[in-house]
């Protein structure tokens, strides 16, 4: 729990959530809907240069420097899930939004690709879910991995990066049952495609492929996030929530990176 100051200078407990990858696209709008809902945030990224802390002055700005904790560190490092961690006594929430998007064919792929990418989506997601249970208080808490609909489908180019999120998808499955005895809840979001500045002309490339005929907003997938980690999904865990306007429901055929 965190804690804010109220009228009168009494302290009020807050639920604190830590969500990687805060500062662009998906994890800025979910970093951004939680604060929104009330929640302390461990506001996390991989740099504390102008790009990460940017938007970091913003959410301070807007909702008081004492509700966002900036931690940083690459995720590549094995020891960097303890240390983002750290500074925290207690987490009621970890979304694991950071991750790669390593797009290339097959054959060109490295061994170099594909450790970096499950270290980074796999590994890092793993090791910060066990920190952040050890953290969560005895009534329980949520763990959110956001994975992708390659979690469930293949697309042309995205070997390595669908590999690792049909394993992150999976990992949730299994953390759930392990840790339903301790009442936290562990779910994947799959979205599909979001029109964020990382992926913006890809977004627009697959609009045929969406029933909807649109890309999703970020704070669209913030807002299932936010369910998730409500009250009023206390009944959900190990499951996977597909956000993609319907697209799973054909098949994409444009590669990735073309």
């Amino acid at each position: 729990m965190g804690y804010v100051s109220a009228a009168g200078g009494q302290a009020i407990s807050v639920k604190t959530a830590v969500v990687t990858g805060a500062n662009t696209g998906i994890g800025l709008a979910i970093a951004e809907r939680l604060l929104e809902d009330g929640y302390s945030l461990g506001y996390a990224t991989a740099g504390n240069d102008e790009k990460h802390t940017g938007p970091l002055k913003d959410l301070q700005k807007k909702y008081g420097e004492d509700r966002v904790t900036h931690v940083f560190g690459d995720l590549s490092d094995p020891k960097t899930p303890q240390t983002l961690l750290e500074p925290f006594e207690s987490i009621d929430v970890l979304v694991n939004n950071a991750g790669l998007s390593t797009a290339k064919p097959f054959l060109e792929l490295t061994h170099e690709d594909f450790d970096l990418t499950f270290n980074v989506d796999v590994r890092a997601s793993f090791l910060l879910a066990q920190e952040a249970a050890k953290k969560m208080p005895g009534s329980g808490g949520s763990i959110v991995n956001i994975t992708s609909v390659h979690e469930h489908i293949p697309r042309p180019g995205f070997a390595v990066y669908a590999a690792a999120k049909a394993a992150l998808g999976m990992l949730s499955k299994a953390i759930a049952l392990e840790l339903a005895d301790r009442n936290i809840r562990v779910n994947s979001v799959a979205p599909g495609v979001i029109a964020t500045p990382r992926n913006e002309a890809d977004a627009q490339e697959l609009d045929p492929e969406v029933p909807l005929g649109r890309p999703g907003k970020p704070e669209e997938v913030a807002a299932l996030v936010a369910w998730l980690c409500s009250d009023e999904a206390t009944y959900a865990t190990g499951q996977s929530y597909v956000l993609d306007g319907g697209m799973t429901q054909q098949v994409v055929k444009i590669p990735a990176g073309a």
